[in-house]
């Protein structure tokens, strides 16, 4: 049996309904609590959190303030059966050492800088080149080099997309993956 799951919002607000559809898109049931119509809902947060601040969402016994579908994906209950089929970025990484930071004219080592990139990838589509260096998937900056990459790809499901930031000639650009609702068919033997 999956851990219950309960998110408390207030109507209106932009950030909740992008969790509640995170959650819908994923199929993870969910029980909705409005701070706004269910006043102990917001005593409820008050008392574990010490404030009222949506979304918050508790998972058996643990409280996850905030929407960072990183940290969720990691800690809600996967669907009954289901196993998560895996989506490939299409391209190898590695962290930003120091060195690599100085080679490629960034102001500190973040990031992971791109290997090989397979033809007809995701990474390939999206524009990313070998050499580019990733310093940010979405809003977050990758401070925890390849690991905090592999975990961010690995959170994504097929049909989903991921926004990412790369420095390529002393430049940032912005590039959005793809990734296929489809697994790519078997190459034949």
């Amino acid at each position: 049996m999956s851990e219950q799951v309960t998110v408390y919002v207030r109507a209106g607000d932009p950030t909740c309904a992008a969790a509640l559809q995170y959650l819908s898109q994923r199929g993870v049931e969910h029980r909705v609590r409005d701070i706004l119509t269910d006043p102990s809902a917001s005593a409820i947060l008050l008392a574990r959190l010490g404030s009222v601040t949506v979304p918050a969402f508790q998972i058996g016994d643990r409280m996850v303030v905030g929407f960072d579908p990183l940290q969720l994906s990691r800690m809600l209950p996967r669907p009954e059966g289901e196993a998560g089929p895996a989506v490939s970025f299409g391209a190898g990484v590695r962290t930003v050492t120091a060195a690599i930071a100085a080679a490629h004219g960034l102001p500190a080592a973040y990031g992971v800088e791109v290997g090989p990139v397979r033809e007809g990838s995701p990474a390939t589509v999206a524009g990313v080149r070998s050499g580019d260096v990733i310093t940010a998937i979405g809003a977050y900056t990758l401070t925890g080099g390849e690991a905090q990459f592999r975990t961010a790809v690995s959170a994504r499901h097929p049909g989903d997309s991921m926004t990412m930031t790369v420095w390529r000639e002393g430049a940032s650009e912005e590039l959005a993956v793809q990734f296929p609702a489809e697994p790519d068919p078997e190459p034949p033997a």
